[in-house]
Formats: C-alpha cells, sequence, structure tokens
C-alpha cells in the first residue's frame, strides 16, 4: 500500500512537469510567414508579433514558476508521509492483521511475523506468566583435610569398636546439584500507575534423591525458594513473603564462583564457620521495599518480625516448622551421627538456642554505570540465642562495602569488598531469665576483618578466567575455651594456657580462628543458555578455624567431618570441579 501510495504521488509529480511551454512556443512557428507589399504593414506585424511572444514567454516563465512550487510543496509532503510511515511501521506491523480498518490499509500484504520472546511466557485474562529455571550440576573431587592422625577415637555403639578403620578420610568423589531451581512468575496491570506480581520458586535435586535434611529443612518442598506476592509502579515495588536479603544481593553480581566450591559465603556473613550463612541467608516471613533504578541508584530494604513467644526466641516462629536463623535441635542416631544435638536438653521446650534471631532489617543501596558497580550494606538481627555459645541473648550486626570496575577495552574486573561482624554483648546476668556474663574470650560473632579480592580476565568472547582470594580475621575469642558452667550456663572454668589454668582475660585474642580461602576458575559460555566451567578451591583453615568449603551455595559441602560426625578445626580443605549450567 506503502509503494503505491508513493508511485501514484511520483507520476502526479512528472505529468506536473511536462513542458507545455513548448507547445505554445510551436504554435507561432507553424504559422506561415506572409510577404507584405509595404514595408510599413511589415514592421506593424513584425511588432505585433514581437509583442504577443513576449507576452506568452511571461505568461508561461509565470505559470512554470507556479507549477514548480506546487511540485516543491508535493514533494515536502511526500517526504513527511514517507518519514511517517517510516515510523510506525513497527507498530502496525506487530498489531493483528485486519484488526481495524486503520491496520489493514497500513499493514503491508504480507505482515511480518513479531519478535518471539526469549521467555516462556504467556497471557491468560490480562495476566503475564512466565515460567523460568536454572540448572547446575558438577562433579567434583574434594578433600575433607583429615588424615588418619587426627581421626577420631573409638565411638561407642559401633561395631567394630575401633570405628577409625571404617573411615573414608582424604579424597572423595561426588556429584552435587548447585542450587538448581524452578520457578514461576507473573504480573497483572491493575491501572496505569500499578501492577500486581507474583513469584513462586523452588530448589529441585539433580544428583539426589529428595527429602528433609538433616536440620530438619525442606529445601526442596514448593515455595522452598524466593517466594512472595506484591505490587509494583514508577515509585518503585512492595513485597510480601520470603526472600534472600538485600544484604546478600548485593554481594551477588561481584562472585564468578558463586554456587560453586569457591562460593564466597564459606566466609564472607559468616560469623562462626562451619556450612552457614548468618547474614547471607533468606529471610522468612518478611515485607520489603525496593526502589525503581535512578541515574545508576538502587536501594532496598526489608524486616522481618521475631514472631516468636519466647522471650529469648527459643522457640520456632509462630506459622514456621523451623528456628529463625536455620538453627534448631538435630535428630540424633546412630545412622546419621553428624546430626548431633548441640548441648540440647532433651526436655527443652525451646530448642532454637543456636543462633535463632527476632526482628531482622536488612538494607543495602547499589550504584552501578560506565563499568563500575559500588554497593554498601548493614544487617541488624535482635535477641539472638547462643546460649549454646555460653554467651546468652544479645543482638548482632554486619556491615559491607564494596566496589567492582570493569576495563571495557582488555575485558579485565577487579573487584574488592570489606566486611565486619559484631555481637553487641551483655555484662551482667539477668535476675530475670538468667543470661549468662559475656566473655570475649568466648565471642566468635565479632569479626571485626574479612576481605574478598576478585580478578577477572575474559580471553575471549565466550572463555573468562577468574581468581579470588577471600581472607577471614581472627575473633576476640572462642566458645571451645569454655570448659565448665555455673547452673545459670555462666562460664565458670576455662581452657588452660602452657599448662597455667586460664583466665577469661587472658584467653583474650589468643585463638587463632583465622582463615584464607583460595579460589581459581574458567568459564565457558556455551550458548546464551548454557556454559560450562572447572574451579579449584581451598579453605586454609589456621589452628582453631572451622570454615567449610562450598558453603550454603554449593550442593555437596566440603566439611571438616569424619564419617562419624566429628568436626576437627584447623584443617586444610580443597577440590576441583567441573559443571554445566542450563537457563530457562
Amino acid at each position: 500500500m506503502r509503494q503505491s501510495l508513493i508511485w501514484s504521488l511520483a507520476l502526479y509529480l512528472m505529468a506536473l512537469g511536462l513542458p507545455s511551454f513548448a507547445e505554445d512556443q510551436a504554435k507561432p512557428a507553424d504559422k506561415p510567414t506572409k510577404q507584405e507589399s509595404s514595408s510599413r504593414e511589415s514592421k506593424e506585424t513584425t511588432q505585433t508579433e514581437l509583442e504577443l511572444l513576449r507576452n506568452q514567454v511571461a505568461s508561461q516563465q509565470q505559470t512554470m514558476e507556479s507549477q514548480q512550487q506546487t511540485i516543491e510543496e508535493l514533494k515536502e509532503m511526500l517526504g513527511r508521509l514517507a518519514q511517517r510511515m517510516d515510523s510506525n511501521d513497527a507498530r502496525y506491523e506487530t498489531a493483528s492483521y485486519g484488526s481495524s480498518a486503520v491496520s489493514q490499509q497500513l499493514m503491508p500484504d504480507k505482515p511480518k511475523e513479531k519478535k518471539a520472546s526469549d521467555n516462556l511466557e504467556w497471557t491468560v485474562g490480562g495476566t503475564t506468566v512466565q515460567v523460568y529455571g536454572h540448572t547446575d550440576v558438577s562433579y567434583d573431587y574434594v578433600d575433607n583435610g583429615i588424615t588418619p592422625a587426627l581421626e577420631a577415637g573409638v565411638v561407642p555403639g559401633f561395631n567394630p569398636p575401633n570405628s577409625p578403620l571404617r573411615a573414608n578420610n582424604g579424597w572423595l568423589g561426588q556429584v552435587s546439584s548447585n542450587l538448581s531451581y524452578f520457578g514461576v512468575r507473573g504480573s497483572h496491570k491493575i491501572n496505569d500507575f500499578l501492577t500486581g506480581v507474583f513469584q513462586f520458586e523452588s530448589e529441585v535435586s539433580f544428583s539426589a534423591i529428595p527429602g528433609v535434611t538433616s536440620d530438619n529443612n525442606c529445601k526442596w518442598c514448593l515455595g522452598g525458594r524466593d517466594t512472595y506476592v506484591g505490587v509494583r509502579g514508577p515509585w518503585g515495588a512492595v513485597k510480601i513473603g520470603k526472600e534472600e536479603a538485600p544484604y546478600k544481593r548485593v554481594i551477588v553480581p561481584l562472585d564468578p564462583f558463586y554456587n560453586t566450591l569457591g562460593d564466597h559465603r564459606s566466609i564472607m556473613g559468616n560469623s562462626g564457620g562451619d556450612n552457614r550463612d548468618e547474614f547471607e541467608t533468606r529471610i522468612p516471613h518478611a515485607i520489603w521495599y525496593e526502589s525503581p533504578t535512578w541515574k545508576g541508584l538502587y536501594a532496598s530494604v526489608l524486616f522481618t518480625p521475631g514472631q516468636n513467644r519466647s522471650k529469648d526466641n527459643g522457640a520456632y516462629p509462630r506459622g514456621e516448622p523451623l528456628c529463625a536463623g536455620g538453627n534448631g535441635v538435630f535428630v540424633v542416631s546412630n545412622q546419621n551421627r553428624a546430626n548431633v544435638a548441640e548441648h540440647v536438653d532433651p526436655g527443652d521446650i525451646n530448642p532454637c538456642n543456636d543462633g535463632a534471631w527476632g526482628n531482622v532489617t536488612s538494607l543495602a543501596f547499589t550504584y552501578k554505570s560506565h563499568g563500575f558497580y559500588g554497593f554498601g550494606a548493614y544487617e541488624h538481627h535482635s535477641d539472638v540465642n547462643r546460649t549454646t555459645d555460653f554467651v546468652g541473648v544479645s543482638n548482632e550486626a554486619a556491615w559491607r562495602f564494596g566496589a567492582s570496575y570493569t576495563l571495557e577495552k582488555t575485558g579485565t574486573t577487579g573487584t574488592f569488598v570489606y566486611e565486619a561482624l559484631k555481637r553487641y554483648v551483655p555484662n551482667t546476668i539477668s535476675a530475670v531469665d538468667g543470661q549468662p556474663v559475656m566473655f570475649p574470650a568466648l565471642n566468635e560473632r565479632s569479626r571485626p576483618l574479612a576481605t574478598m579480592v576478585v580478578l577477572s580476565q575474559k580471553l575471549s568472547k565466550k572463555n573468562v578466567f577468574s581468581v579470588d582470594w577471600i581472607h577471614a580475621g581472627k575473633t576476640p575469642g572462642d566458645p571451645g575455651q569454655c570448659v565448665g558452667t555455673d547452673a545459670n550456663g555462666a562460664c565458670n572454668s576455662f581452657a588452660s594456657l602452657t599448662g597455667v589454668p586460664g583466665t577469661a582475660t587472658s584467653l583474650v585474642n589468643t585463638v587463632n580462628n583465622a582463615s584464607n580461602m583460595y579460589a581459581i576458575g574458567m568459564r565457558r559460555t556455551l550458548t546464551k543458555n548454557m556454559s560450562t566451567y572447572f574451579v579449584y578451591a581451598r579453605q586454609a583453615n589456621h589452628t582453631d578455624a572451622h570454615y567449610d568449603l562450598g558453603a550454603v551455595g554449593h550442593g555437596v559441602v566440603v566439611d571438616k567431618r569424619d564419617f562419624t560426625g566429628t568436626g576437627i578445626a584447623g584443617t586444610r580443605l580443597q577440590g576441583v570441579s567441573g559443571g554445566m549450567t542450563f537457563d530457562f
């Protein structure tokens, strides 16, 4: 239709441009010239014809000027029409063919197909629904760092009694599903300023048979991951449900080893070691706000009530099957002795005594522009129950900041992150609840220093090489320094130093629980949905440190426990891993 219109206008312009002057000019030339008998009549005739010719020329010039003006106006109109049709092509081409008389006129004879979305989504009843997922499966060859010289002694209840002979420490092969998940999200437009949103997401076990884990957690249950409902608009979004805390989210883009054996959560956000992440976790029964991105700036804040009937948060939160923070009583069995209850009285009705918290507030902001990414974050846990550490109940907090910069010309990215953890300890015994005195020599939850340094180099369009170093500094003390308690659970006897009975003061800052984690690896992009990777990681614990490798993120964690569940501090954990990811 567009081509027909343009050709019609062009033909009309050609028609206007035909030189009618030539026809008028030919007429006097066709008239026969007659010889006049007298020179007087010949002269008068010549003057008359000359005057007539001049008049015809002037008239023709005026006509041509008018036609030329008309031609220019039509050309200008034709240009505007063509420009307008070019700018509107996409709108008419993506409209439903034949949906209106206007679209039928402006659509080409053969309409173009709408570009297919990269997402698995559809719209039903005005609600757009998307199915998405992530798969990460690897083969690992790992070493728990336990040698025969470190193996546990005789364990009651085992046959034969010399159980260390049954140990399979050292290197071990394993297949791991690394936080693979499946989810459904959707949105529904309420009005021009408000849209309803929802999401439910579940972890999928690709390599192991799903079931309840040792801490009674059902992480493979439907909706076990980020799941919420909320509204969004130009002002941002408000959501309610459960979500990874903003404190965690800001650091994830900076870790090229996320969910591998070299995952940063083995140290960062981890206040005591082992396979836990007090300050990098998913927060249940929460409400949060997410700002829109403005000139590269973004912010988010989350709050969750403790909803706990126990004053010390020692009970399960109302409506939850687990202790807040994921720490709770374990089931003791000879079939799985790793599930050892930690200082829990069988008759205790408040089993959440190993890090359960009350109210939690988490906030973060980021800035991203021209290859630079920076962030700051803070998280506060109120009334954290640490009676298993002989330190009672008190507040804990963490803060971090970091920056990353990418050189586009070289494909080089450098990252630095700093973090500090703080436990706000009591200094007296409460007459009401009998909270013990908090000695600094028992405080491993205050860690003034942790750093993370990452360097990534893009070797080609599809290959990226990365290396990192994460350091955990020393803490003032460790619960292991307590060797006896009174009736209130207060520590009244401490470990000795060089054969001399120690005191709380003499033991401060004597515990060497620092650690260094190293990782090196390569990732290759196969398609926009698939990639492969190879990683080597090592956790070098100092004498009193007990950090694991691949904690929280990797499906099968490398810990410093033998087959009886006995943990040994100061081990050197390591492993190599090769895996594949698939996203849809």
